[in-house]
């Protein structure tokens, strides 16, 4: 016992003084919290210093949209000079020559439908007086001869009609074909920052095109999307006849205030405050697991290359080597989340971060963090010293290594559905799986809102079933494979030596 705390303090002194861990356990944290949180600063918070100028392309009847946006996004959309954001540019192609042309060819149309439209009803006002006028001998004839030219009327109507539609619509082809090369081209020169298409049943449809230059414009988009929206269903509103104020008074809009149920407690929280703390957590076990791995497997390389092993065991027994070595590591894991514990206590205690936001930032989710971060150090850590006391060839460590890293990040890449959904049925299946356990149960404790006491239970037995499990596959192995030098084992022959290794 005495040589495995003599092996663990030289351990633990070796690694707390080098600069990759001083850097993982003060720089690294920062750096991945600013990772997380920057994006979402500049998603929500992005320093506009310029007018955007948005195009509109508008193919309804109305042609009154590209006014409607303009105020409202001059209501809620200001640069900090309390100029507008978005500017509104109409793109209108009425001068092009192939659109004037045909224009003039749907006039002569248009005046034809509206000559043979006349004289339509003026026989229909004719046939109305021979019927109300006295019987006379030619009044039969009349009605006959004014139904003929009634039926022929009405027919070339209906043809002139159809054309009149089909030159309709060959102008809003032509009229939005154009404009769009138009707007390709101003965004393509920077004149215009996107360019929006309304077509002509947009009020009904709710479809509307958005065209940009850039596929990264999310939150111009949005906004966009967001306004267009309270004007379309205003529209719809006012074609009920409900009234301005009536219409004001529905799209007035709703706000939650969100609330947590904690015991007999209510209290307010933000859903990103919430959600990016166990996060981070998470990625802090990633970060000390990946600071370990490199340390386990330099570590034990280099003293298979020094002949230091050599010298450690005429010192002390394997199981004695091994056992410094995992409590060692294990104290150095713990020294890191003692540090960063305390680090989160003073900003939480001078009012950087608010406890009052961070609800989980309890004394109860304290000591669970570091139970968990602590079983998943050690669980990970004993993997990372088994396999490196198997291989002496640098080339197959590092390749065991960087496969044993990425069993370690796979855990954060699930993390998301822990965030969306703590206490689904599969969620806490998945939080049995030892590889699993730490990072979901970090997550799942501050966020499940409702007490998990057994799964606390059951989880930490796991763990510790599995990291004494490991440790005795790990003092089986190492004491076979500590000296071997230039061979590298088969699987079957790790597997004997673990079934008959005394």
């Amino acid at each position: 016992m005495r040589n495995m705390l003599r092996i663990a303090r030289w351990e633990f002194r070796n690694r707390v003084r080098t600069r990759s861990y001083l850097f993982n356990t003060f720089i690294s944290p920062l750096i991945f919290t600013m990772l997380f949180l920057l994006p979402l600063y500049f998603t929500t918070h992005q320093p506009d210093t310029s007018v955007k100028l948005i195009g509109v392309i508008d193919l309804s009847p109305e042609k009154n949209i590209a006014n409607k946006l303009s105020n409202a996004l001059n209501r809620s959309y200001k640069l900090e000079n309390t100029l507008s954001q978005y500017g509104i540019y109409t793109i209108s192609i009425k001068n092009a020559p192939a659109y004037r042309e045909l224009s003039s060819e749907l006039k002569d149309i248009e005046a034809q439908y509206d000559s043979l439209n006349r004289l339509h009803n003026r026989i229909k006002q004719e046939r109305t007086a021979y019927f109300t006028q006295k019987a006379t001998p030619n009044r039969q004839f009349s009605l006959n001869r004014s139904y003929e030219r009634l039926r022929k009327v009405r027919e070339e109507k209906e043809l002139v009609s159809i054309e009149l539609q089909r030159y309709r619509t060959a102008m809003d082809s032509l009229y939005a074909r154009e404009a769009r090369v138009v707007a390709d081209s101003m965004i393509i020169n920077n004149v215009l920052s996107a360019y929006l298409l309304f077509p002509s049943d947009f009020i009904k449809s709710g479809r509307i095109e958005y065209h940009s230059r850039s596929t990264a414009d999310l939150l111009d988009s949005e906004r966009l999307e967001k306004t267009l929206q309270n004007l379309i269903i205003r529209s719809r509103l006012q074609e009920l006849n409900l009234g301005t104020r009536k219409v004001r008074e529905l799209m007035r809009p709703v706000h939650l205030d969100k609330y947590k149920i904690r015991g007999n407690n209510e209290e307010s929280w933000n859903i990103y405050a919430q959600f990016y703390g166990p996060l981070i957590g998470v990625f802090l076990l990633f970060i000390a697991i990946f600071t370990s791995g490199g340390y386990l497997f330099s570590g034990m390389m280099m003293e298979k290359a020094n002949r230091i092993l050599e010298v450690l065991l005429s010192y002390a027994a394997p199981g004695e080597i091994m056992g410094g070595k995992i409590l060692g590591l294990g104290t150095v894991g713990l020294t890191q989340v003692l540090i960063w514990l305390f680090i989160t206590f003073l900003l939480n205690s001078g009012g950087i971060i608010s406890g009052g936001s961070l609800s989980y930032l309890t004394f109860e989710n304290a000591l669970y963090f570091l139970l968990y971060f602590s079983l998943g150090y050690l669980f990970f850590g004993a993997i990372f010293i088994m396999f490196s006391s198997i291989f002496s060839n640098e080339y197959d460590a590092q390749q065991v290594n960087q496969l044993l890293r990425i069993v370690a990040i796979f855990p954060v890449l699930l993390s998301l559905l822990v965030v969306i959904n703590p206490n689904s049925f599969w969620i806490r299946l998945l939080s049995y799986v030892p590889f699993l356990t730490p990072s979901f149960m970090i997550l799942r404790i501050p966020l499940s809102g409702q007490p998990l006491t057994t799964d606390i239970i059951i989880t930490t037995g796991i763990m510790l079933f599995s990291i004494a499990v490991i440790i005795w596959i790990s003092g089986r192995l190492f004491r076979v494979t500590t000296l071997m030098m230039g061979k590298k084992p088969s699987w079957s022959e790790i597997i004997y030596w673990i079934r008959h290794s005394k």
